[in-house]
């Protein structure tokens, strides 16, 4: 009896917990509008940083007012018209100064489009693996007189936008970027809601629920 008793009780509180993760999904709107919250300062940030035409020798300097706040920040470079990391923010990523971007394949559409037309950009969310986490970079180009001289990059942790919006609570989500998958969790199943955001550079689609 006693067991019998467990067991159901157990049953109860799944449903309970089941039933609050269902309440937690956030509307369209909501959702919406929280992404978009989200990444707004993230992007003022970066425009101020760029206007200050930072070089290899101030860049920490230039972004640590901006940096230091933001939840899930994981890494900034500074990026030369060529997309070869000329500086970083941390100092223990300085193996990366000198890589040539260029030799990534999945960022080949994003600089195309900012040598054509230089504009802020919003990657989709990386995988990650065993020695990177999962991450989202943005991107803003440096002008001087019309002309790309550099690129300002920032590189936040998934988790933390996940979390600041909301899609950490929700059952099962989904997150497709130009077409392609790129992040999920849990499975949609058939009754599910979704949103598609015009981004910097990029488009999401978001199905959740």
């Amino acid at each position: 009896m006693k067991r019998f008793a467990l067991c159901l009780m157990l049953l109860l509180c799944t449903g309970l917990f089941n039933h609050g993760s269902a309440l937690a999904a956030p509307s369209e709107g909501d959702l919406s509008k929280a992404v978009q919250n989200y990444f707004a300062p993230l992007f003022a940030g970066l425009e101020s940083a760029a206007e200050q035409q930072p070089s290899v020798d101030n860049f920490r300097e230039v972004m640590k007012p901006f940096v230091s706040d933001i939840d899930g920040f994981f890494g900034s470079t500074l990026i030369d018209s060529d997309f070869v990391i000329r500086q970083v923010y941390r100092r223990r990523n300085f193996l990366a100064v000198g890589y040539d971007l260029k030799k990534v394949k999945e960022l080949d559409y994003f600089w195309d489009r900012m040598n054509m037309s230089p504009s802020p950009q919003l990657s989709e969310p990386g995988h990650g693996s065993l020695l990177q986490p999962r991450l989202i970079a943005m991107r803003y180009p440096v002008l001087k007189e019309g002309q790309l001289t550099g690129v300002v990059s920032l590189m936040i942790r998934t988790k933390a936008f996940l979390k600041a919006t909301g899609l950490d609570q929700v059952a099962a989500y989904r997150i497709v970027c130009r077409g392609q998958e790129a992040e999920t969790k849990g499975e949609l199943g058939n009754d599910y809601r979704q949103i598609t955001l015009q981004l910097p550079a990029n488009e999401w689609l978001i199905q959740y629920r």
